[in-house]
């Protein structure tokens, strides 16, 4: 088993990141989730890709696109078609090695989308990083959306919420997989009280071909 030290090493980080990640890209197969109490379905489906990794004085930096459709219906017997939408969103990864502490936090930013809407849900979004370790061949860590984003509801509204999850990257059988595990909150604008959402999300993956 890998020391403590060994599992925050930046070197193995980028090495892994450069050896299996970058330039390569991961498809999901259909993640299933609840809207208002089950009184809506939603379907979402993606592919990631990884480029432009920079290690930097105390880091690395890396880029991702990600390519979504995502498809909302209503229950029932009719089954009507409330959102069938295409997307493509471009974010960007920074960590950094804390000379205080030896952890390695760090940022996802929101930097663009296709999105129709004007300006994207996600304009001026970003995530702190954290729990950042390197076990083996898998690499992981945390996110925590910062304030909030604004989220938009089945009747074309939005409310702010922020996202909470758990994400990992590792090769299975010579085969690069990205997951992760996420949680929804509610977030008072005023006091950014979060509350847990009544939204469920299954455990997202993402496969090499």
């Amino acid at each position: 088993m890998p020391s403590e030290k060994e599992m925050r090493s930046m070197e193995r980080m980028v090495e892994f990141l450069e050896r299996n990640v970058v330039g390569k890209t991961v498809y999901s197969e259909e993640t299933l989730y609840d809207l208002d109490f089950g009184r809506y379905e939603g379907a979402y489906s993606t592919e990631v890709s990884f480029s432009n990794l920079l290690q930097t004085e105390t880091g690395f930096t890396m880029d991702g696109f990600t390519g979504s459709h995502e498809k909302i219906v209503e229950t029932g017997r009719l089954r009507a078609l409330v959102k069938d939408q295409c997307l493509v969103s471009f974010f960007k990864y920074e960590f950094s090695k804390r000379t205080s502490s030896g952890e390695i936090t760090g940022i996802l930013r929101f930097v663009s989308s296709s999105a129709a809407l004007n300006p994207s849900p996600a304009e001026a979004t970003a995530s702190s990083i954290f729990d950042v370790t390197m076990r083996d061949d898998e690499f992981r860590w945390m996110e925590d959306q910062v304030l909030y984003r604004d989220q938009q509801n089945t009747d074309k509204s939005f409310s702010p919420k922020a996202f909470v999850s758990e994400n990992y990257l590792r090769m299975r059988d010579g085969k690069l997989e990205y997951g992760f595990s996420a949680e929804c909150y509610t977030v008072n604008p005023k006091t950014l009280e979060r509350k847990r959402a009544y939204e469920y999300y299954s455990p997202f993956v993402a496969k090499e071909k």
